[in-house]
């Protein structure tokens, strides 16, 4: 079995591809909040994917590894993946990825001092995935007022990182991305645009497809090991690097721990044979890790350390269906389940 934690907003990016297609995983996994996580007196016996660290903010995260650990006491065989104790947040990320050699550029607090940064820099929140909150800030005095002009309020959710020139040999910003699901690494994403923010959003005007190219990539092993050192050196075990290869050498955007995984059919036509080959090898790498995996359908312990009530989800179709789902103890099964209702387009 395989537990996959993640904020109740943000679990789409998982949802689309289970939901929606015949795979193994059906009836071998269960998608929790981090609420029900926190506040189920009985939880799985099986392997864990904690995602969405980024989202919690410090109360969050301290609640999520007390009850990480209430949990290890009672399944000592349930394996955890991103251990929230170990990663931090994204500003301990991206120190230990410059600490350890992987990363040459810098993120850095925002009451570092000015003089401290090479230049260009940007600003960037510490709790999103929406990419730069600036533009490029050239000198100390640019970014002493880019800070004054951001809410006294909302501060201490910035980030100052050190801007790199991600262009390729066609002159266009390059962003590739590595995805890992336990041991299994795989490519995930090759995208370029005109602009120096490169996405990869298929909506996105200053993007150059290059679909060939991007599926040559996914079909390989091209900096495989690098990444996973950089995985290591983060102390993540589920979720997706960004990043650049600037004078041969992986440099780290930032790592997702949540990623969105596209459901093919969703893609314009251009980028579905990418998406299929994405998609595959991540439910080829969830099912491994649930064939390893602790426990059995319908397997659940007592965990302590309960905190907090189950938080409400309101009403909807879905939540009716996953409501009858929890009281029978046949979450396990609410994949299946879903893929009827969408079927049926009734959610």
């Amino acid at each position: 079995m395989i537990v996959f934690v993640a904020t109740t907003e943000h679990q789409y990016t998982v949802r689309d591809v289970l939901e929606t297609r015949d795979h193994a995983l059906h009836g071998r996994l269960v998608i929790l909040s981090h609420e029900e996580l926190l506040s189920s007196p009985r939880l799985p016996r099986a392997t864990y994917v904690l995602a969405d660290l980024e989202r919690l903010d410090e109360g969050g995260r301290a609640r999520l590894i007390r009850r990480v650990e209430a949990l290890r006491r009672a399944c000592p065989g349930c394996e955890v993946l991103n251990l929230p104790a170990r990663i931090g947040n994204r500003l301990d990320i991206m120190r230990r990825l410059h600490e350890a050699g992987v990363n040459d550029f810098r993120m850095l607090p925002l009451d570092t001092p000015a003089e401290a940064f090479r230049y260009p820099v940007f600003l960037r929140r510490l709790d999103d995935h929406e990419g730069p909150k600036s533009d490029l800030l050239d000198s100390a005095q640019a970014l002493r007022d880019a800070i004054a002009a951001l809410d006294p309020a909302e501060r201490e959710g910035f980030a100052v990182t050190e801007y790199i020139d991600a262009r390729n040999d066609l002159g266009l910003h390059e962003k590739r991305s590595y995805t890992r699901v336990g041991d299994r690494l795989f490519p995930a994403a090759l995208d370029q645009s005109r602009a120096w923010v490169c996405k990869g959003e298929h909506s996105d005007p200053n993007g150059v497809p290059a679909a060939e190219r991007e599926l040559a990539f996914l079909k390989g092993n091209e900096d495989r090991e690098a990444l996973r050192a950089a995985f290591d050196a983060a102390g993540i075990q589920y979720g997706r690097a960004d990043y650049a290869v600037v004078g041969g050498k992986p440099q780290i955007f930032e790592i997702n721990t949540n990623p969105y995984v596209d459901a093919p059919e969703r893609v314009p036509a251009r980028a579905r044979a990418a998406a299929e080959q994405i998609a595959g090898a991540w439910l080829a790498a969830l099912e491994a890790l649930a064939d390893g995996a602790e426990g059995a359908r319908g397997d659940w312990v007592e965990v302590g350390g309960v905190t907090g009530g189950r938080a409400g989800r309101g009403f909807s179709r879905r939540n009716l269906a996953r409501s009858a789902l929890r009281s029978m103890r046949q979450l396990h099964n609410e994949t299946t389940a879903m893929r009827w209702l969408r079927r049926f387009r009734l959610i």
